[in-house]
């Protein structure tokens, strides 16, 4: 009551006020546009971009490194007369391919598949065709337009579909007009530009960009085509009229054409793009409509406030259209429609196209892949370092997420290259490869009965069949077996020099001081028992298929030798010189399968593997150490060097030097395929 009552006439104490929490901003690649170079200038739905960063001071660095300045010593010391051409200073640069450029990008592919086509048909049948050679030239593809219409009918469809992509360059430079007139000269602007109509857009950053409108029947205007129809007939002697009013229909298609040019100003800004229509010529106004804003770079944001030199995003759909999924079918369409106009071989290729059918089936399975988008930004810390996110398709992130038991494998010091990872179980690869076996054989047959080769090729065709293709088969069912149902998916292969060379017949002196290199393929055993079955019905084929060779003295195999080494035992072949180091072996316990040319390889693999260390890691890694395998090639030079040879390998080693590991990781997490590079590199002291 006392406490009450005293209480009741005192003022209550005023309530300290809350101290306001402190607004803590996370660094993004968003809240760093300013340090990120032009790429807060990109519009975020470009199709692919690649944005440098802080590329003038990188330049800088690599220009002051001991290397660098060897490098352009030896370049100019074997140059016939130095480059005189002034140079202009840029200070970043991107290149962006805007939306809807994968339609352009796809016919431009296919012309590619039709050269490839013609060069073929061409080897096959001979004729005007025949000098085009596999390698692209746009110059030998038009004159074989202008002698075979079904080539010309082919260029003129694909003219009438394709359209200018829009690509757009942005440079930042104290020099922005001498760049856009060294663009303007490069590409011969002037030709191109005469009275089209102008347009400007300003942007939000005050600059200013000059639209240039370009029809091409004011470039190719009706006398024009008529002169060049005209050169172009006479060109080609005997010209039908059907070709000629082929290349008329080819002339006033590209004159339909228009597109539009565009040159951009700013401070110490310049840009040139093109594209369909003037639509197609924005910048981002800012930086939430930029790349920078590109979903899957939200996963790069942790590398904000690192000193990145580049930034590159991309829709999935631009890497499909980069990566063909019939890459070989060009070629064996053209072989087979050159057989078909020869009329001995007219029969063989009608015979064969139920196997070619199957093969492209079997290609397009292999090489399709649906990737997403994805993006990447890369940094110098004691070499080039990368981080990636998404890129992969939905069944190889899957396999991304899976944990391989031997990525430690790698950390091995005397490894040259290196990849482990769970590997896919759909089969695709091994039934194009078996496709192109079929197909192959198919070929081999219906050329024998065509008479190629006479009654000696018939009966030798007629031997391997029966004598030596069904011991080939078994062996390779043998392996599918092994490899399909008897091992898992998770496996390494290794490669190191970490061998002792045996003394062999003929060495040179100092031969034994050069490292052995020891290949290994490791891999987890699902059923150990099938492995046995398996390789014993492959031996029992391979003493098949020898007793069948024709020999003055039977052909045997090797004998085994066993070897028993805790719970692993190997099988490998005895040798007449030392073979633990260098010579073929099998080596298994219950959890591993490996083979590879060194018994003591395996044995050592076998033993990393039991170490609490060796954890699984998710995903793929691939590792190739240069510093390695410059050290094997100097100490085979040094070999070699006493017989007056392998002078210009030793010569060009040393400029391995500065490059030693280059690490890449793969893995993915949340249905997102992530990856990480590093490739350590530094600079060289000095050269002799």
């Amino acid at each position: 009551m006392m406490l009450l009552l005293c209480g009741c006439g005192k003022k209550k104490a005023a309530a300290k006020p809350k101290a306001e929490a402190p607004v803590v901003v996370i660094p993004t690649l968003l809240t760093e546009a300013d340090r990120l170079g032009l790429a807060g200038r990109v519009p975020v739905d470009v199709e692919f971009c690649v944005s440098s960063v802080q590329l003038k001071k990188h330049t800088e660095a690599l220009k002051a490194s001991r290397w660098w300045g060897q490098m352009m010593a030896f370049l100019e010391d074997k140059a016939p007369t130095p480059d005189k051409t002034s140079s202009v200073t840029v200070d970043e640069a991107f290149v962006a391919f805007g939306k809807d450029s994968v339609k352009s990008l796809v016919l431009l592919r296919q012309l590619n598949d039709l050269y490839n086509e013609t060069a073929y048909r061409g080897m096959m049948s001979g004729g005007v065709l025949a000098g085009l050679g596999t390698s692209f030239d746009a110059k030998k593809l038009m004159e074989a337009a202008l002698r075979d219409p079904d080539v010309l009918e082919a260029l003129i469809l694909l003219l009438e579909r394709f359209e200018m992509p829009p690509v757009m360059i942005g440079v930042a430079s104290p020099e922005p007009e001498q760049l856009l007139k060294r663009f303007s000269d490069m590409l011969h602007l002037a030709d191109w530009l005469g009275d089209a109509p102008q347009s400007r857009i300003v942007t939000a950053q005050g600059e200013k960009i000059t639209v240039n409108e370009i029809a091409m029947d004011q470039v190719l205007t009706g006398e024009r085509r008529r002169q060049w129809l005209e050169v172009l007939a006479q060109a080609v002697p005997g010209i039908t009229p059907e070709m000629k009013d082929r290349m008329a229909r080819g002339l006033e298609v590209l004159a339909r054409k228009k597109w539009v040019l565009a040159l951009g100003l700013g401070t110490q800004r310049a840009y040139v793009a093109v594209g369909k229509s003037k639509d197609q010529i924005r910048l981002a106004n800012s930086v939430e409509e930029s790349l920078l804003a590109r979903p899957e770079l939200r996963t790069l944001d942790a590398h904000a406030l690192k000193g990145l030199g580049l930034i590159s995003c991309w829709d999935g759909v631009f890497l499909d259209v980069l990566q063909s999924d019939h890459p070989f079918q060009p070629i064996v369409r053209g072989v087979m429609a050159g057989l078909q106009r020869e009329k001995i071989f007219s029969g063989v290729a009608r015979a064969l196209e139920p196997q070619v059918i199957e093969l492209a089936a079997a290609e397009r399975a292999y090489y399709r892949n649906e990737h997403t988008n994805g993006a990447a930004v890369a940094w110098w810390d004691g070499g080039v370092q990368m981080e990636m996110a998404g890129g992969d398709s939905t069944a190889e992130t899957a396999e991304l997420a899976k944990a391989s038991q031997f990525s430690a494998l790698l950390d091995e010091p005397e490894l040259v290259f290196g990849v482990s990872g769970q590997g896919s179980d759909a089969g695709t690869g091994r039934a194009y490869f078996e496709a192109w076996m079929r197909a192959v054989h198919a070929t081999a047959h219906e050329l024998v009965k065509a008479g190629v080769g006479g009654e000696q090729s018939a009966q030798m065709f007629k031997l391997a069949d029966l004598a030596v293709l069904p011991s080939v088969v078994a062996v390779y069912d043998g392996a599918k077996t092994i490899w399909q149902k008897a091992l898992s998916g998770d496996g390494a292969f290794i490669l190191d020099i970490g061998g002792k060379m045996p003394l062999l017949p003929g060495m040179p002196p100092g031969g034994e001081a050069v490292p052995v290199p020891r290949f290994a393929s490791v891999h987890e055993i699902k059923n150990r028992a099938l492995i046995g079955v398996s390789w014993e019905n492959m031996e029992t084929a391979l003493q098949t298929l020898l007793k069948n060779v024709p020999s003055p003295q039977p052909i045997e195999l090797p004998k085994v030798v066993v070897k028993r080494s805790g719970d692993l035992t190997s099988y490998g072949y005895e040798l007449p010189f030392d073979s633990r180091e260098l010579g073929p072996c099998a080596s298994l316990n219950d959890r591993l399968f490996m083979l590879g040319t060194s018994r003591v390889q395996q044995s050592h693999l076998a033993e990393v593997l039991k170490q609490p260390s060796a954890n699984p890691a998710k995903g793929m890694r691939v590792k190739l150490s240069i510093t390695k395998l410059r050290e094997f090639l100097k100490a085979f030079a040094t070999v070699r060097g006493q017989s007056g040879g392998a002078g210009e390998l030793k010569a060009a080693l040393k400029w391995l030097e500065p490059f030693e590991e280059l690490d890449l990781r793969r893995w993915s997490e949340d249905g997102v395929s992530k990856g990480r590079m590093s490739w350590k590199m530094h600079d060289v002291l000095s050269y002799d």
